[in-house]
């Protein structure tokens, strides 16, 4: 009985770990453009903290479609920082606007990036052209958070 519970307290303790891991690997990527209130935090779903403060604080926040892609990448290369999420599982942000590739599912050439994916838990760190890390167009919502 007394190793089950201590087995139990374990991992538990394990499972906080790597959420609070994965939310200060996040926080660390969004630092200088999202500012964290740790109460705030979900540690389970940190993109849908991150979303939630970022359209709080961001200059601007625009839904992403494949209608306003160009639109949007053009004035985004006028701010500081551009995050894009895709629903509650990925978060990219732009590194180099000069650097693209063409898109054609996008129908727009798409600037280099780096984020994460979170699939079954676990954050996946991704450095590619964004059409590689957001995915097709599609139902899924994606936000693009712009930062002065």
């Amino acid at each position: 009985m007394k190793k089950s519970i201590a087995i139990l307290f374990v991992l538990i303790g394990f499972t906080l770990s790597a959420q609070n891991t994965k939310l200060e690997v996040l926080k660390e990527f969004v630092a200088g453009a999202v500012n964290f209130n740790d109460e705030f935090a979900d540690l389970g779903q940190p993109i849908i903290t991150i979303n939630k403060l970022a359209e709080a604080q961001a200059d601007k926040t625009i839904e992403l479609t494949k209608d306003n892609i160009e639109e949007t990448l053009e004035m985004a290369k006028s701010y500081k920082t551009c995050i894009i999420t895709v629903g509650v599982h990925t978060i990219v942000k732009i590194t180099d606007f000069e650097d693209c590739s063409p898109s054609g599912a996008w129908g727009a050439s798409m600037p280099m990036g780096k984020g994460y994916v979170q699939k079954a838990g676990v954050l996946n760190e991704k450095n590619d052209y964004i059409k590689n890390i957001i995915g097709r167009p599609g139902s899924q919502v994606r936000k693009v958070f712009l930062f002065k």
